[in-house]
């Protein structure tokens, strides 16, 4: 009986250590908008997760930090990338947040989160990188014609990697 009034006590202290901390840094850096409630959930439940060995809500804790940290950060990228590649980068990042932690504590997650991070962080690098780096137009010709030989390619290579997995 003692274990479970421990236990509440623990969750019950880094609520209020997270909540404080929320008050102290919006004071401080004066945040707006979701980011802020966002990231106090997400890193409620990023606790409580690691209070049960990560086993819990880490996917909801990886996607709302993932999520406050792209609206946190949309402001600051802005000349870089538009605001819903951030968010896209956030989220891409909170995804890949949680497969490093199931990774680390030696657990495999179907479906594995890392997978939709990285198209998603992907997608906003791409982004960033079409809006910034100029490509020149006989090259982008070149990589449109050529572009449905790389799909063929990549569709032969799996097909015969898992018959080689079937094999063995």
């Amino acid at each position: 009986m003692t274990d479970v009034r421990d236990r509440r006590g623990v969750n019950l202290g880094l609520i209020f250590v997270c909540v404080g901390l929320y008050l102290i840094l919006k004071r401080s850096f004066h945040f707006h908008g979701p980011a802020p409630v966002l990231l106090l959930i997400g890193t409620v439940l990023l606790f409580v997760s690691a209070l049960r060995n990560f086993r819990g809500p880490l996917v909801a804790a990886g996607v709302l930090l993932g999520l406050g940290a792209g609206y946190l950060l949309r402001d600051p990228l802005e000349p870089w990338m538009p605001a819903w590649a951030t968010l896209l980068l956030g989220l891409g990042s909170g995804l890949l947040l949680v497969g490093l932690l199931d990774r680390s504590a030696g657990r495999e997650r179907r479906p594995a989160p890392v997978v939709p991070g990285v198209i998603l962080v992907a997608i906003a690098v791409i982004t960033a990188l079409a809006g910034n780096l100029r490509v020149p137009p006989a090259l982008y010709d070149a990589l449109w014609r050529f572009w449905p030989f790389a799909l063929v390619a990549a569709g032969i290579l799996l097909v015969v990697s898992a018959l080689r997995g079937r094999k063995g």
